[in-house]
């Protein structure tokens, strides 16, 4: 049986699809009962619901990898006809698509709570409600958000880079 590289890569999607959806149930089951039985004013009910996006967004990116594998096989590896083990640098380049897939997956939700708490801070620092919770894990969390998510891409578009740093010998790619 010649297993090709592309398979194996639906497989690792197919995989991480699974375990975001699965994730993303562990965290609506932490979340949810927090909204519920406690007499929130406004302002605070929606900094609640907010929580909500992180687990939200993992369950559609989970979903979407199952469902889209076919795509994003054709998309990354168009033309690919060579066998999964055919060589060192064939599975390097194969874990690092996969590496910058799941560097992608948990990256985006975190960065949209990001966003989201940018957005109540926007909102409610003006009408004086105390945001400096908010304005601390943006600070903090934003910068390893996009260079995570900047690094997914670089890996999943091949990371020659890395590639280079790995295999020194040019012709060897």
């Amino acid at each position: 049986m010649k297993l090709l590289a592309s398979d194996l890569f639906a497989a690792g999607t197919r995989i991480i699809g699974i375990l975001a959806i699965i994730k993303s149930i562990m965290v609506l089951i932490m979340t949810v009962p927090t909204l519920f039985g406690n007499n929130y004013p406004g302002w605070a009910l929606s900094q609640q619901i907010m929580t909500l996006v992180y687990p939200l967004t993992l369950l559609l990116i989970g979903i979407y990898l199952l469902s889209a594998t076919g795509r994003l096989v054709r998309k990354f590896y168009p033309e690919e006809k060579d066998t999964a083990t055919e060589s060192a640098q064939t599975v390097f380049l194969l874990a690092m698509k996969i590496t910058g897939l799941v560097l992608i997956v948990y990256a985006t939700p975190e960065l949209l709570r990001i966003l989201s708490n940018a957005l109540y801070i926007g909102y409610y620092h003006p009408l004086g409600i105390n945001t400096f919770d908010q304005q601390l894990l943006v600070a903090e969390k934003s910068l390893a958000m996009l260079v995570s998510i900047l690094f997914g891409f670089h890996l999943l578009h091949g990371g020659r880079f890395f590639a280079r740093l790995a295999f020194k010998d040019k012709d060897s790619l």
